[in-house]
């Protein structure tokens, strides 16, 4: 049997169609980010979830104040990085809240592009780096807050950044590249000890990866604490030296010992495994489109296939229960970003503190639906990962040759080992992340590896989940900027009343932008909303309260679900006492 030479190009020809594939896909990502943006208008001089306290490092800085804290409230992330990136741009462009907004959506575009990069190195196809770009791109934890001066999308440039000098530096055997790698995993760990991960991911992998051998393990072993671990430890004791927060002094590096405590010898392991569970059914929905390609892969086995017919059967019972109200299960997503029918948060008192539905509600039959989804990628991917692991583990024990990239392992394990320890430590939705994008790329080894051409029909079926959670993301993000830019519109009316911020409760990012620092001033908890509010002379929600008169509305409007309207109310007494 002959193999026809001329079907397969050379590699000059690879190199150039690769180039030529750069020339057009990276341009194309750049057109897609600016249409996105222009369609958003993330313009405004409001703050987002916890990036006030960041605002107010920055400010202090750039005012020549002196700054101990890394966060608000007993602790924050290092966030070193993230600061300094910050406090570069505005003096690059003038200090803003948009200007700082748009310091991490660069980081944003880059990510993307890194990502790319990254992926296609890994993979010789002309798909499906585009289609794992898009799916990151698109990712709604990704893609909101990569429109926040929050430290994730800071953190995560680092981390990627660092994953593919790090891949380039084992693919080329390139020391070069290994210390750049290492050195920009020194910055993601200073921004955020988390990244302490990809050491150790690295470490780890080279240990048990065959392959890992011929990686001079022990270079790599004096590399990474003499370029990674070392001065992250220096930095931690110089935190502790100037009165900051080192790390052993975070509330979440406390609740690895306080939570087995509270919850108990049986309770513990219990809500470990439902966080776990929580990260399966994220990460599985999430990296959807790459899990679909899959399915023939998944559905071999007889086994697998009764399970699913199983699945889908008792799903069809479930859903009939609950349209003819037989059962009424609770529903709602996991804490921070992503709600309902949007994405926010949204931490006014009405909605946060009191629970009020402001948004239309996502209907129950419909939020099981995703959530049957979600459990089935999370099985494909659980499934995937288990036959991943064992085939490392029987080479390991055999001493055999893996052909699964040495990167792939790494980002598997890299991945699990950041999940263990937000496990520990506690989690919001938005720190998954890294996770998602860990795992887009070793899918896409493992597409490579499974011979899955992504192209055609797979592209099609690939293509619906991508196309749901770009919806939400392009669209959720837009409402949400509706509503914060009517929502600045009422802050500032209220300036114009001549109202101390403190006498107001405008929502947790106003009161803790203007308040926070305020040590004169007697905040009640009791009686008022916990952030930092003095006196209720005002109350700032999205719709009306009982015992308070509305003094003005501002509308907004949302592509997904009802318009909306930001309410400043009065509490009844306070109309009685100015009468």
């Amino acid at each position: 049997m002959t193999t026809n030479q001329n079907t397969l190009p050379s590699p000059s020809q690879a190199a150039t169609v690769g180039h030529l594939s750069y020339w057009i896909t990276l341009p194309a990502l750049l057109l897609l980010w600016a249409i996105v943006i222009a369609f958003i208008n993330p313009a405004g001089e409001f703050m987002i979830n916890d990036d006030w306290c960041f605002v107010q490092i920055v400010e202090a800085l750039l005012n020549g104040a002196e700054v101990t804290a890394t966060g608000w409230g007993d602790g924050g992330p290092a966030v070193f990085c993230h600061i300094l990136w910050g406090v570069v741009f505005s003096k690059l462009f003038g200090f803003s809240v948009t200007v700082l907004r748009f310091s991490v959506l660069a980081l944003g575009i880059g990510s993307s592009l890194v990502f790319f990069l990254l992926l296609s190195s890994i993979t010789t196809s002309r798909w499906l780096p585009i289609l794992a770009t898009l799916a990151l791109i698109f990712n709604p934890l990704f893609f909101s807050q990569s429109f926040t001066y929050m430290s994730d999308i800071t953190f995560f440039f680092l981390f990627i950044t660092s994953f593919f000098l790090l891949h380039k530096g084992i693919q080329r055997s390139g020391q070069g590249y290994l210390i750049l790698g290492l050195f920009f995993a020194l910055l993601a760990i200073l921004t955020r000890q988390i990244g302490l991960v990809i050491p150790l991911g690295l470490l780890l992998t080279a240990l048990l990866q065959p392959q890992g051998k011929n990686q001079n393990r022990v270079r790599l072993f004096v590399l990474t604490i003499a370029i990674t671990i070392l001065p992250w430890l220096l930095y931690e004791i110089f935190l502790w030296q100037v009165g900051s927060t080192p790390v052993t002094s975070h509330p979440v590096f406390k609740r690895i010992f306080s939570s087995p405590m509270e919850k108990g010898f049986l309770d513990y392991p219990l809500s470990l495994l439902g966080q776990l569970g929580v990260i399966f059914l994220y990460t599985g929905f999430l990296a959807s489109p790459l899990i679909v390609c899959f399915r023939k892969q998944l559905l071999t086995s007889s086994l697998s296939r009764k399970v699913s017919i199983l699945l889908g059967i008792a799903f069809l019972f479930f859903q009939g229960a609950l349209l003819t109200g037989t059962i009424n299960p609770p529903s709602g997503f996991y804490r921070n970003i992503i709600y309902d029918f949007g994405l926010g948060p949204l931490l006014l008192k009405d909605a946060y503190l009191l629970d009020i539905q402001r948004t239309v509600a996502l209907p129950t039959p419909l939020f099981y639906l995703l959530a049957f989804i979600a459990l089935l990628t999370a099985l494909g991917l659980l499934l995937l990962m288990v036959r991943s692991l064992a085939k490392l583990l029987h080479a390991t024990h055999q001493k055999q040759e893996n052909r699964q990239s040495f990167s792939a392992y790494l980002a598997l394990i890299s991945a699990c080992i950041y999940c263990g320890v937000i496990l520990l430590t506690g989690f919001h939705d938005r720190y998954l992340i890294p996770v998602c994008a860990l795992l887009l790329i070793w899918l896409s080894s493992e597409l490579k590896e499974a011979a899955v051409q992504v192209k055609g029909p797979q592209l099609i079926v690939s293509a619906l989940p991508l196309l749901f959670l770009a919806w939400v993301s392009v669209f959720g993000v837009k409402d949400f900027f509706s509503y914060k830019q009517s929502l600045h519109q009422a802050h500032l009316y209220l300036f114009q009343q001549k109202v101390h911020p403190c006498d107001t409760d405008g929502g947790f990012e106003f009161n803790g932008y203007h308040c926070s620092i305020v040590n004169t001033l007697d905040y009640n908890r009791e009686d008022y909303s916990w952030w930092w509010v003095a006196k209720e002379t005002y109350l700032v929600t999205l719709g009306p309260l009982p015992g308070y008169q509305t003094m003005k509305t501002f509308p907004f409007s949302r592509y997904i679900g009802n318009d909306g309207a930001v309410h400043i109310l009065q509490p009844d007494e306070q109309q009685d006492t100015n009468r």
